[in-house]
């Protein structure tokens, strides 16, 4: 429905003036109002209704410097006390303005900077104390500002060609701002609710903005390139549905996109892409159901991949990703819970590497840091208070390692660290630690190549340590009972230990 209210806008610029001369149409049925038109060019066309109480319309078609041709200025003013103001130059722009209510302000103005024509403003207010501005240099520009209610506010500034901007507001005190510099830009603002705040940038060409709000006290930003760095194909969408809610979005290079979701109060999403590197085609999905939950992913590079999804509340998820076809997907169910993802560094990047990690339940705490290639991190978490940590390749070239980490109970830690060693690369390690129960200890640490460490604690309070220096060992360890302990060192090539422990000590 929204975008069909944008759609009828748009035909007004179907209109046109075929008239040889400049045309004036003045009606006023009030008291003290004020109506002021200037024309200087070749067939303007001017209409202006007013009704109601000192109201004031001026409309300035061309200057002495420069003609307005083909220009067409359509002003209406119901109520008391309303301001509209038009200005523009060149050829066939078109402004339209309508106000009903009590101390609305609109102003538009066409091509007083830069050639060009084909511009259209469209602007209405309903209601009382509303401010609606729109800029336009270029040609073939739209900017479409809809309001509806008190004390709003809409600005949109437009340079370049074929860009569109449109606003719609329904409530009090909201503020919608997009600045367009470009081509075939295209932005929609939408505002239900009061004191929500929506702000726009688009630097280059293709880029599309999408903002929803629907509650209060709500902040979207969203920047795409700046006057340094286009954004060329980028995409923003950011919904907001709930109270205090903030979303920030900021990118450049092409083709990236960031998708923002909040269902609830005081979350906070935050996301930017290539702001240090070339490249694009970059995507960030942050999805926010509950309160308090923060979301922040940072990407350099081509082709990565961030999905954050939380559901509960006061949950924290982060994503630090430098290289190429990297993924990190973390999903969080439950309060308190705290996940970080990194993927490469500021001397290194990672590359094709992947990071998942799942928390249900509370307070639960998950790390996952690798460089180099094809690294594969992979830990979930059902319980409360638990800790897992992952390093790979942060001190040695190498790749291809993976490691799991699954925990269910409460309390227990896993750590696992995987580099190389003794002249060898780290590649082609594996870990696995399985917990079941409470208060459990793995830990494993592999520097060399093709080592495997494999933890399995079923009970409580068990500890296993694993350390493997060189390349090819083996160990497998499983406990079964309560406070067990297991202790393994490694030292050289193709080594193999497996430990049984049953029972309680």
């Amino acid at each position: 429905m929204k975008k069909v209210v944008f759609s009828l806008a748009a035909l007004l610029s179907a209109t046109m003036m075929v008239a040889q001369s400049n045309n004036s149409n003045v009606t006023q049925t009030g008291d003290n109002n004020s109506a002021d038109i200037t024309q200087t060019g070749l067939e303007n066309g001017s209409v202006t209704t007013q009704e109601g109480m000192s109201n004031t319309a001026v409309a300035v078609q061309g200057s002495d410097s420069f003609a307005s041709r083909n220009g067409l200025v359509v002003q209406t003013q119901t109520g008391n006390k309303n301001s509209a103001f038009a200005q523009h130059e060149e050829d066939r722009n078109q402004v339209y303005q309508e106000q009903i209510g009590d101390g609305n302000s609109a102003s538009a103005s066409q091509n007083l900077a830069f050639f060009g024509g084909d511009n259209l403003s469209d602007q209405l207010q309903e209601g009382n104390a509303n401010t609606a501005t729109t800029t336009q240099e270029g040609e073939f520009n739209t900017a479409v500002q809809l309001q509806f209610g008190d004390s709003n506010s809409a600005t949109s500034s437009q340079e370049g060609a074929s860009n569109f901007s449109g606003s719609l507001q329904e409530g009090g005190f909201n503020s919608a701002t997009i600045a367009q510099v470009g081509e075939a830009n295209a932005s929609e603002q939408y505002q239900l609710g009061e004191s929500n705040s929506a702000v726009g940038e688009q630097w280059g060409t293709d880029n599309s903005l999408y903002q929803d709000q629907d509650g209060g006290g709500n902040s979207a930003t969203s920047i795409q390139g700046s006057s340094l760095f286009d954004s060329r194909g980028g995409t923003v969408e950011q919904i907001q549905i709930g109270e205090e809610n903030t979303a920030f979005a900021n990118h450049e290079e092409d083709n990236n996109y960031i998708g923002q979701g909040q269902l609830g109060d005081g979350n906070s999403a935050s996301a930017d892409q290539n702001l240090g590197s070339f490249g694009g085609n970059n995507s960030v999905l942050q999805i926010q159901i509950g309160n308090g939950n923060i979301a922040d992913a940072s990407q350099n590079g081509s082709d990565n991949v961030s999905d954050q999804d939380q559901g509960g509340d006061e949950n924290l998820a982060l994503v630090t990703q430098s290289g190429t076809e990297n993924t990190a997907i973390q999903s969080q169910s439950g309060v308190g819970n705290s996940a970080e993802a990194v993927q490469g560094g500021f001397f290194f990047t990672s590359r094709g590497g992947t990071v998942d990690q799942f928390q249900s339940g509370d307070e639960n705490v998950a790390f996952g840091r690798h460089e180099e290639d094809d690294n594969i991190i992979t830990q979930t978490q059902l319980g409360n208070g638990n800790s897992a940590a992952v390093t790979q390749n942060i001190l040695t070239f190498g790749g291809e390692n993976f490691s799991q980490q699954f925990q269910i109970g409460d309390g227990n830690i896993a750590e696992a660290s995987q580099e190389g060693g003794s002249g060898l690369s780290g590649e082609g390690n594996i870990v696995s630690q399985i917990q079941l129960g409470n208060e459990n200890i793995a830990l494993s640490s592999q520097s060399g190549a093709g080592n495997i460490s494999d933890i399995f604690q079923a009970g409580d309070m068990n500890l296993a340590e694993d350390t493997q220096l060189g390349a090819d060992n083996f160990t497998f360890v499983t406990q079964s009972g309560n406070m067990n302990s297991s202790i393994i060192l490694q030292n050289g090539t193709a080594n193999s230990a497996i430990v049984t422990q049953t029972g309680s000590n």
